[in-house]
């Protein structure tokens, strides 16, 4: 009785006691008022129910695989366990002697039990099957016939030690009356096997796939006449016992794969020796060809030297047309050339559609460049013409292609521009930015028109400061003022006089001086020394009776 019908009968059962006299209570019902509390309302109280919490374990219910016992009789899973058989080799199929019982299949175990070897991954049921001297696939036996390394044995019925190739068994170890050769070609008869002796009777005794080949005493030569003209080739023997199909005694056909190609044959122009006399397309063949000298290589013949033959000899071509063999440059159809000749074959010297015919130009300025409007077509110069068809304005020789431009309102070069910046005449201007009227030679404009803020002079040191130009003052303020590369130089305005202390005592020799704006070494400011030798002796130093003028007053020994 399932869990659910049992308790749907207990509660009615409870329903029936509270309205009926004790005597007719069912005997198998439980009081749970009396016997104590159901919690878990499977219909079992407390005292009977091996887990109240649950109702679906108390006494009687299924077993099932859960860990749990279900039915209260001391047992879990007892009953609903399933075998799994341990797979150690990992190939899918267990090991029927290494088994456990479970509600799943543990790590490593499947339910499974087919693996002859469970130690080896490629022994189990349905494995290929090897010549190994195992059972690979686990069917009791071992190296069978079917195994995939087994070797190809062919039946030697003959017993001469050479198999038919249409008789094979598959096996690990040689069978009996099988041989490992399979190049018997008639394995009933123990005569005709692979080097074996042949013999002319009609048979392949040595199995090469020739009867009755060149290896036999008393065979005949015969040459292939494959082209069918009774001519046989040389280089295509058969030494055999009778007259192969195809096959001829004569062997002086040189070319056995035409049959127009035979001793005595007629010759054609066709590359080939048709009549076997060694020579190809001689002079008598019969579909020569006449030919014509060309001795000037321009493809083009004279009519008046020809040769007959099959190819073109050297030299020669098939046209005759050439008007003078001489020259490459004269044949029909070549251009024709300002050159006294008729180039292209026509009976006409330097015509008008001669490729270098050249176009003349009125030159009516005589400045050797023409009027485009004005020409005329000819090999020869036109007098009063010319080449070139430049000139832009043919009544004044001064203007044409190539003259100098010049600052002159007009085209002089025929560049179709007037006073441009490269005319003769035309003038560089610097910039003035500081207006000192000296430029600056780093910017620059050309034109032959002034420009404003700038000036011809391009000789300004620094366009920024008015003071500096050429020839301006020099003053000792760490400027180039006069714009000659050096700065405070000794002509400097407010330059100072330096006088050499030689001596070292602070006063200088008058007469040895040197001009700069900053202090020179070894030199002072003071000129006072009157000896430069002695630093003794300068102004105000103590007079001594030395016979000199220690300090310099102009008087010896006061």
């Amino acid at each position: 009785m399932t869990v659910r019908y049992r308790c749907a009968l207990v509660c009615l059962l409870s329903l029936l006691a509270l309205g009926c006299p004790d005597g007719n209570k069912d005997p198998d019902t439980k009081d749970t008022a009396s016997e104590g509390v159901d919690d878990d309302g499977d219909g079992y109280l407390a005292t009977e129910d091996c887990d109240d919490t649950n109702p679906a374990v108390f006494p009687g219910a299924e077993e099932i695989c859960d860990d749990v016992d279900n039915d209260c009789d001391g047992e879990a899973d007892e009953g609903v366990e399933e075998r799994f058989y341990a797979d150690v080799d990992g190939d899918g199929f267990g090991d029927a002697e290494s088994v456990v019982f479970d509600c799943e299949a543990p790590d490593g175990y499947l339910d499974d039990d087919s693996d002859c070897d469970d130690s080896d991954a490629a022994q189990y049921p349905g494995a290929d099957e090897y010549c190994n001297g195992e059972d690979d696939d686990c069917d009791d036996e071992v190296d069978e016939d079917h195994a995939l390394d087994g070797e190809t044995w062919y039946a030697d019925s003959d017993g001469d030690g050479y198999g038919d190739v249409d008789e094979t068994y598959v096996a690990c170890n040689q069978p009996s009356g099988y041989v490992s050769l399979s190049t018997d070609c008639d394995d009933d008869d123990p005569e005709q096997h692979p080097g074996a002796e042949e013999y002319c009777n009609g048979e392949d005794d040595d199995c090469d796939g020739v009867v009755d080949e060149d290896t036999v005493d008393a065979a005949t030569n015969w040459y292939a006449d494959a082209d069918g003209d009774g001519y046989g080739d040389d280089g295509d023997l058969v030494v055999q016992c009778t007259q192969p199909s195809g096959y001829v005694l004569d062997d002086s056909d040189c070319n056995d794969s035409d049959s127009s190609a035979y001793p005595g044959s007629v010759e054609y122009c066709d590359g080939a020796d048709n009549d076997c006399d060694g020579e190809v397309d001689e002079e008598d063949a019969v579909d020569g060809v006449t030919w014509y000298a060309d001795a000037d290589g321009d493809a083009y013949g004279d009519a008046g030297a020809s040769s007959y033959a099959c190819y073109q000899p050297s030299g020669y071509v098939l046209d005759d047309s050439d008007c003078d063999d001489s020259d490459a440059l004269q044949y029909p159809g070549a251009e024709e050339y300002c050159n006294a000749e008729d180039d292209d074959c026509d009976g006409d010297i330097d015509e008008d559609d001669a490729f270098d015919v050249s176009t003349w130009y009125a030159d009516g300025d005589g400045d050797g460049y023409g009027d485009a409007a004005t020409s005329d077509i000819d090999c020869d110069e036109i007098s009063g013409y010319v080449l070139d068809d430049t000139d832009c304005d043919d009544s004044d020789a001064l203007q044409h292609p190539g003259a100098d431009e010049y600052c002159n309102g007009e085209d002089d070069d025929c560049d179709g521009e007037i006073d441009e910046d490269d005319s003769v005449d035309v003038a560089t201007w610097y910039r003035d930015a500081d207006g000192d009227s000296y430029g600056d030679a780093s910017i620059s404009e050309i034109d032959c028109d002034s420009v404003s803020g700038f000036v011809l002079d391009d000789t300004d040191c620094d366009d920024r400061d008015a003071a500096q130009y050429p020839g301006a003052d020099e003053y000792c303020n760490g400027e180039d003022d006069d714009c000659d590369g050096d700065v405070d130089e000794d002509d400097a305005l407010d330059a100072t006089t330096w006088y050499a202390d030689t001596d070292g005592d602070s006063y200088g020799d008058a007469a040895s001086t040197e001009v700069d704006c900053d202090a020179v070494s070894g030199y002072v400011l003071d000129d006072t020394d009157c000896d430069d030798s002695d630093p003794a002796q300068y102004p105000g130093a103590d007079e001594y009776c030395n016979g000199e003028d220690d300090d310099c007053d102009g008087t010896v020994d006061e």
